[in-house]
């Protein structure tokens, strides 16, 4: 007969999904708030010393906010430690969506099906770069968008990730203003219809 803690034990087994990848890196996908503070350090340590950020912000200690408690996560681990991190959140209107304040008004019409997936947080850090970590997130985050039903799909992607957005389907609405914790980056609206 099994007891509450094993119950629970056995929900949380399901809910954080764990795949092997080579050489010896984990990906782990599901909720994690037992893992949210390591996440949040994890953010902050990924950028704190790239260029065009906001010094002033990466000084903190940790970066989490009050998406996180209810988005879905994945993070990619060599030897328990933590070497990307991403995330996945759901909303009912755009105006709940992360960057919502950064989009222009004729923006707001694109995205009128619910729920909105939108893909954001993506951290490697630099040390593991290259390896296709941000690949295996983002592929990851669609097909769990796909799954729960999300017909549309958000991202405010820098620079760097437009071209690889476009190759998983993404269209490039526009360059937005860039946000405060990294003043000059560019920052960009893309699309994907699920």
């Amino acid at each position: 007969m099994n007891t509450l803690p094993d119950f629970l034990d056995f929900l949380v087994m399901e809910k954080n999904k764990i795949k092997s990848l080579p050489d010896g890196f984990v990906i782990h996908e599901g909720y994690f708030p037992e893992r949210m503070e390591e996440i949040g350090r994890f953010r902050i340590k990924a950028w704190r010393n790239e260029n065009g950020i906001n010094p002033t912000f990466f000084s903190q200690e940790v970066w989490i906010d009050s998406i996180d408690k209810n988005a879905h996560h994945w993070i990619i681990t060599k030897d328990e430690t933590i070497v990307a991190a991403a995330r996945l959140s759901f909303h009912e209107c755009i105006e709940d969506v992360p960057y919502a304040d950064f989009l222009h008004k004729e923006h707001r019409p694109l995205f009128q099906k619910s729920p909105i997936a939108s893909i954001n947080r993506l951290v490697v850090d630099p040390a593991y770069r290259g390896q296709g970590f941000a690949r295996i997130l983002d592929n990851e985050r669609i097909n769990e968008a796909a799954k729960v039903g999300s017909k549309v799909m958000i991202a405010f992607p820098q620079l760097s990730r437009l071209v690889h957005l476009q190759k998983l389907g993404f269209n490039l609405i526009s360059q937005l203003e860039n946000i405060p914790e990294m003043p000059e980056r560019p920052f960009f609206l893309m699309k994907l219809d699920l």
